[in-house]
């Protein structure tokens, strides 16, 4: 009986000590692969970086700028252009519509094993913090790892609206009302002219006395 708990007990061991050499094996390979990995998509990035090593990264933009930063383009001119770009674009097609970025990166995935290619970035207009995107305006475009155009986005551009006039309201004059007419006055009668002073009688001589 204890002889058979002893063999028992040994397959058990060595049961977990393959299963122990197997999964370290297949962890080994797993970790080289992903050290592969990580090296092509490092390597991606580097020949990414030195690519576009003719355009600003973030940092320069950021020392080079004074806040509040505007654009001389306006934002409307700048819509025009963005609405031209469409998917599978190159690179240089982009520059010819739009120009050069105020700063591009070139990305990796976040556990970064996988080169996912480039950003460009024009910054139209920055009122604070050239890392606050929530509040400033402008307009991204990514690019695969190929090298083409994959998606485009516009943030905070829209035309913000005119407040129309407001109309002063025009007091309407009420019209007052023309008194009617009372009854047509009488002229007054001309005064008739005075009689002729009659002529005054001569007075009659007195008696001489005798």
């Amino acid at each position: 009986m204890r002889k058979r708990v002893w063999v028992i007990l040994g397959v058990i061991v060595l049961l977990g000590v393959w299963g122990f050499v197997v999964g370290y094996e297949f962890l080994e390979k797993e970790n080289a692969l992903w050290q592969k990995k990580v090296k092509a998509a490092r390597e991606d990035q580097r020949r990414c970086e030195a690519r576009l090593s003719k355009f600003r990264s973030f940092d320069q933009f950021r020392t080079s700028i004074r806040l509040p930063y505007v654009s001389d383009l306006s934002p409307e001119r700048w819509m025009q252009q963005f609405n031209t770009l469409r998917a599978g674009m190159s690179e240089s097609e982009v520059q010819i519509i739009m120009g050069a970025p105020d700063y591009a990166r070139c990305d990796v995935s976040e556990k970064g094993e996988t080169f996912v290619g480039s950003v460009w970035r024009y910054e139209i207009a920055v009122p604070q913090d050239p890392a606050n995107d929530g509040q400033n305006s402008l307009l991204h475009v990514g690019f695969g790892p190929d090298g083409k155009m994959t998606d485009k986005n516009a943030m905070n551009m829209q035309p913000k609206p005119t407040p129309s006039p407001t109309a002063t309201p025009v007091a309407t004059a009420t019209p007052v009302g023309t008194p009617e007419p009372t009854g047509a006055a009488t002229p007054a009668a001309s005064p008739s002219p005075s009689a002729t002073p009659g002529t005054s009688a001569s007075p009659t001589p007195s008696a001489t006395p005798q």
